[in-house]
């Protein structure tokens, strides 16, 4: 049975292979593709990071 870190592992890397290879290397994101990926899957996260402390 895996561990809940092998599971999270394979989930990043499924949702990384379903951004990459767009345009060739599967195994690499061009800068338009790792700002859809980060923009599209860390939405809530990179609001968070974006805003100012209070």
């Amino acid at each position: 049975m895996p561990t809940q870190l092998e599971n999270a592992m394979d989930t990043l890397i499924k949702i990384f292979h379903h951004y990459s290879g767009k345009e060739g290397d599967k195994y690499k994101l061009n800068k338009g593709d790792l700002k859809q990926f980060l923009t599209s899957e860390l939405t809530d996260f990179l609001s968070l990071m974006l805003k100012p402390l209070s």
